[in-house]
């Protein structure tokens, strides 16, 4: 009888047996090579973005020259210090920027409170405003521990008043009686 390949049935092997697949093996040679190929693939990608941004910096600076090239002279000159106005003016937004960030951590510091909030009060952009947020933060942090500080040291009187051991059934007076009577 012939074996059909197709009939588990007609298998020689046992079953619940099968032959273990052999790992497959790489020569530090084929690694290299794969390693080699892999970086020069990401290599020609960053290389054809910055070629990109390259063109495109090229076409904006052109454009902006012959739009200059069309003006007068005094036009020019007017665009061109409009150009250093508006460069400066990001400048010192910036600086002020930095200036209150740095500020508003410190003040956050001081109050003993997490620099984490910082980022949100600098949002508001006024230094007035953000030192009353932080005065209002810290008011109501300290408000908000100071009841939940009290409300954990608030205990309960004993519910089977044996706070009173000065009455009647005071278990100690109970056993000094035994001892006095003896």
């Amino acid at each position: 009888m012939a074996e059909d390949p197709k009939n588990p049935a007609t298998d020689p092997e046992p079953e619940g047996k099968q032959t273990p697949q052999e790992p497959t093996t790489y020569t530090q040679a084929q690694l290299d090579s794969e390693a080699d190929k892999r970086a020069a693939k990401a290599l020609e990608t960053a290389k054809a973005k910055w070629e990109a941004e390259q063109a495109k910096a090229l076409e904006d600076a052109k454009s902006e020259g012959a739009r200059l090239a069309k003006m007068t002279e005094d036009e020019k000159s007017k665009e061109i210090e409009k150009q250093r106005q508006a460069e400066l003016d990001k400048r010192e937004a910036e600086l002020n920027q930095r200036e209150l960030s740095t500020s508003t951590k410190s003040l956050l510091v001081d109050k003993g409170l997490p620099t984490d909030f910082a980022g949100s009060l600098v949002a508001l952009g006024d230094a007035d405003k953000i030192k009353t947020a932080v005065e209002n933060i810290q008011k109501t942090i300290q408000e908000t521990v100071n009841k939940q500080v009290e409300s954990k040291l608030q205990t309960d009187p004993p519910k089977n008043g044996a706070s009173a051991l000065d009455g009647a059934d005071d278990p100690f007076k109970k056993i000094m009686a035994q001892y006095k009577n003896k």
